[in-house]
């Protein structure tokens, strides 16, 4: 079984993410949804270790990282991105989002940027939105076992 953290909108916040790696048993990789990649670059020289995979957000403007990300891990594809350019503030059943997930053919799909946990199961892909360890004081479990994937919302 592979473990997967998932933060978003940390905004300089991550005293609870390390609470979080520390005390979760068996993490295999994290994935920040953007807004402070500064504190995924952070968590990955505190964890050199710990696979940590992160994309900028609307407010990670000097930031070289990725706006978004598509890698395969168990079997599962896996895209990743903030979601404010695909207007997930403003597209109550995140159209765009879903298009282009669907055209990326992911199976899970992360975003973040409107601070609210969303988690939806449908067309054969599961997104969820862990929404902000800061604002909403929530984070996602992903779990893949032999091909089989699970996601949980959890508060701090």
């Amino acid at each position: 079984m592979k473990r997967i953290l998932i933060f978003s909108d940390t905004h300089g916040y991550t005293d609870p993410c390390l609470s979080i790696i520390n005390n979760t048993p068996r993490v295999d990789a994290v994935i920040h949804a953007g807004d402070y990649t500064r504190d995924a670059e952070d968590l990955s020289y505190i964890y050199p270790d710990l696979p940590i995979y992160y994309v900028k957000g609307n407010n990670d403007l000097l930031s070289r990282a990725s706006s978004e990300l598509l890698f395969v891990t168990e079997g599962i594809k896996i895209y990743v991105t903030h979601g404010h350019e695909q207007h997930v503030k403003y597209e109550r059943t995140y159209v765009t989002l879903r298009e282009k997930a669907k055209k990326k053919g992911a199976d899970l799909v992360i975003f973040g940027h409107t601070h609210i946990p969303y988690t939806d199961y449908s067309d054969g892909m599961t997104i969820i939105n862990p929404g902000s360890v800061r604002f909403s004081r929530t984070y996602a479990i992903a779990e893949i076992d032999n091909g089989k994937l699970t996601t949980k919302i959890l508060d701090i």
